[in-house]
């Protein structure tokens, strides 16, 4: 009878160790957990990535401040959901460099910092340094952009590449002329060497599918003009370029614009909006600027009649003097 009911009592607390496990169980499955949360993040995260890139290609054709706002708020949410994901690094680089761009520039820092911070190895902290750095300058903080602009000039893995040679020529640029935008520099390896020299011709299409070269104005004063819409300096000169084109269209004058572009919408859509009529070229596969070994825009370069460089880098009313002496002399042959 005492071996029964020993059976017995085993039984129940099996019975109730299995109704307390089966409870806890429940429980656990109907409370989100980190654990839980953590087991789907790759499948979450590579979808939320996607949507990211799909989103920031957009943007890049459109330049909608909509689409802007969207991308924002999306990589927002990723860095928080998945700040252990394998491209968040990216994604901080994405959020710094748009908030930046869109006249956000606190926040833009905020972030770039962050991914410095946290993320020292990720392959997007050189990029970033530079968009920081760019940013330090537009928020008139330029001893903070030097001390960026160092680290990448100096540091092994980043003095060879194409930011840290940004940086050298941001360095030896008046702080007074950073305004936070890649425009206006001097590349001392070459740069200023173009002026007295024959200007290199090329043979492209324009937007309208015709020919375009240099050949084909041969005689006329020629103003090459690197742009893009999404470059607020150029943005802000094309006031002035398409009043010294109107000045002098019928007098031996001709601008062919090389955009540099994220993408022949927008390109389009602004030629269209604002009835620039000169000749363009989508430069896409940096074919002419690196010809002319571009590295910021807007950048100029003004031929003479002989096809010889005179001036480069003109803004303003110094760009319309240039111009209207070049084509008195032309007129003058």
């Amino acid at each position: 009878m005492m071996l029964f009911q020993n059976k017995i009592a085993k039984v129940s607390g099996w019975c109730y160790l299995l109704t307390a496990l089966t409870s806890v169980l429940l429980l656990v499955s109907c409370v989100p957990t980190t654990l839980n949360s953590t087991s789907l993040t790759p499948v979450q995260a590579s979808d939320g990535y996607t949507e990211i890139k799909e989103i920031e290609e957009k943007l890049s054709i459109t330049s909608e401040p909509v689409t802007a706002e969207m991308l924002i708020e999306k990589s927002r949410a990723f860095i928080k959901a998945h700040p252990k994901y394998r491209q968040v690094g990216e994604v901080y680089h994405i959020l710094g460099t748009t908030l930046v761009q869109f006249d956000r520039t606190e926040e833009g820092i905020e972030i770039l910092e962050e991914l410095i911070r946290y993320y020292p190895l990720a392959t997007s902290v050189e990029p970033s340094l530079l968009t920081l750095g760019l940013a330090y300058d537009k928020a008139s903080m330029h001893d903070k952009a030097d001390v960026i602009y160092e680290k990448l000039v100096n540091t092994p893995k980043y003095s060879s590449g194409e930011s840290a040679k940004t940086a050298r020529q941001l360095l030896q640029t008046d702080k007074s002329d950073r305004k936070g935008a890649l425009e206006g520099l001097t590349d001392e390896s070459g740069r200023t060497n173009f002026v007295g020299q024959a200007a290199l011709d090329f043979q492209v299409t324009d937007l309208n599918g015709e020919p375009l070269s240099l050949e084909k104005f041969k005689g006329q004063v020629v103003l090459l003009d690197f742009w893009a819409t999404w470059c607020g300096p150029c943005i802000a000169e094309m006031p002035n370029v398409k009043r010294t084109y109107q000045r002098y269209k019928n007098q031996k004058f001709q601008i062919i614009g090389i955009s540099l572009d994220r993408g022949e919408t927008p390109l389009k859509n602004y030629i269209e909006k604002e009835g620039i009529m000169w000749p363009n070229y989508y430069d896409s596969s940096r074919q002419v600027s690196n010809m002319y070994q571009v590295r910021s825009i807007p950048s100029t370069f003004l031929i003479d009649g002989n096809g010889i460089i005179r001036k480069t880098n003109l803004r303003g009313s110094a760009l319309e003097s240039a111009v209207a002496q070049l084509v008195q002399e032309n007129m003058a042959r």
